[in-house]
């Protein structure tokens, strides 16, 4: 590369190569299992267990709860440098979830799989795989953020399809069972063979605006956490909360069963390309920027479902909000990581999670409680794009405060050097 010349990434080791393999498998198969199933599975178990949209929907919440708290466990042993017993205990929950949920016989039982499987996405999910790109990749991080992210979207797709597939052909406990199946083969092999035991851990990063929290408590006074918390937990709580009801409301506009689990496979689908694209992105141009286009986005989408056009322009707004969102995760995995260093990426996104999980319940409960007594969900989605709004409000509270806090370390560098 020549000082004029077009900017060449640096190639890949093998070991970097690796280390995405696992973060997009883990990825796509404890998200996949969990947001990528439910929106599936909601009206078949509303049949089978003969119980209100509202009961079965309160899954989405059992299982959120078990990730927020998972997290916070999750994030504090990845932010002590254990990967690999971390990664395989998730690998377990989720397996075992998969099977208790296939034997369930009654809401309890189901209910239980529920917080399995949610304790299992931290251990296999986001957090691990930002934690795993952070410490192997010091350049290009946001293109690998980007590549990592693909599993999410890859999985939902795959398991939602998989699952509307399964379920017109077997009894909805044996596509579980199935399921434990692929969980076991996808994670355990390549989990146990690529992911070292432990990595060493920084005490300080360059990236990092002023020193790193020492604890969870710290991390959550910071005002940089606080702004770019409250932006995760408004976008992706309307956003995962939104997307239990997406199944039901298709078919409520006119597509059959097997349509709307062929749209919501797609929708999850786009994300892979929309991760690679805001991912990539992210190394160049303005993050606060992409962020505002994908919110943007998802503000539109939902606006737009809340007038209940045609199915044609509904397929639409599907496709183009599965794309935007698709950056949510590499974008805010590069926002902590620029923020709060690598040793606290893994508590800052468990409290992250812990935000976001009243605004997800609330969004999952609203809706139903709207559908059920008025037949539709227009309203509620009109409450959820002025949430969206309110997201990019604290997206530029978190740009106000990295400025901020850009000139305080400039000033303390100048009375340092004056003293």
């Amino acid at each position: 590369m020549t000082a004029t010349g077009p900017y060449t990434p640096p190639p890949m080791t093998a070991q970097q190569r690796s280390i995405l393999a696992v973060a997009m498998i883990s990825q796509g198969v404890a998200v996949g299992l969990t947001m990528g199933i439910l929106p599936v599975f909601l009206e078949p178990l509303e049949a089978a267990f003969e119980a209100k949209r509202t009961v079965i929907a309160a899954g989405q919440i059992l299982i959120m709860l078990a990730l927020t708290i998972g997290s916070l466990v999750t994030g504090a042993a990845l932010d002590r440098g254990h990967a690999r017993s971390v990664m395989l205990i998730g690998a377990g929950l989720m397996v075992s979830a998969m099977v208790v949920a296939s034997l369930a016989t009654n809401l309890v039982v189901l209910g239980l799989a529920a917080l399995m499987a949610g304790a299992a996405v931290p251990p296999c999910g986001p957090i691990t795989a930002a934690s795993l790109v952070t410490r192997n990749f010091a350049d290009e991080r946001g293109r690998a953020l980007g590549i990592a992210s693909m599993g999410p979207p890859l999985g939902s797709g795959a398991f939602a399809a998989l699952a509307g597939f399964g379920l017109e052909r077997f009894a909805w406990n044996e596509v579980f069972l199935l399921f434990a199946f692929v969980a076991a083969l996808a994670l355990v092999p390549i989990i146990w063979v690529v992911v070292p035991l432990r990595y060493e851990t920084e005490s300080a990063s360059a990236e990092a605006v002023g020193a790193q929290p020492a604890t969870m408590l710290d991390v959550f006074r910071k005002p940089a956490f606080l702004w770019a918390g409250g932006l995760f937990a408004l976008a992706t709580g309307i956003v995962t909360g939104w997307t239990v009801h997406t199944a039901a409301f298709l078919g409520g506009i006119g597509f059959t069963e097997a349509g709307a689990s062929t749209v919501l496979a797609v929708q999850f689908w786009l994300g892979v390309p929309g991760a690679l694209v805001f991912g990539a992105l992210a190394d160049r141009v303005s993050l606060t920027g992409l962020f505002l286009v994908m919110l943007t986005t998802a503000t539109v989408c939902l606006a737009g479902f809340a007038l209940e056009p045609g199915t044609f322009v509904v397929a639409g707004l599907c496709a183009l909000g599965g794309f935007g969102i698709g950056g949510m995760i590499p974008l805010y995995m590069l926002l902590l990581g620029r923020r709060m260093g690598p040793d606290a990426m893994g508590r800052a996104m468990g409290l992250s999670n812990l935000l976001m999980l009243p605004i997800m319940a609330i969004v999952v409960m609203s809706a139903a409680e709207v559908f059920e007594s008025s037949g539709t969900y227009a309203s509620a989605l009109s409450v959820f794009a002025v949430g969206m709004l309110l997201a990019i409000g604290c997206l530029f509270g978190s740009s106000w405060d990295a400025r901020r806090s850009a000139v305080e370390a400039a000033d303390a560098v100048t009375l340092g050097a004056d003293a």
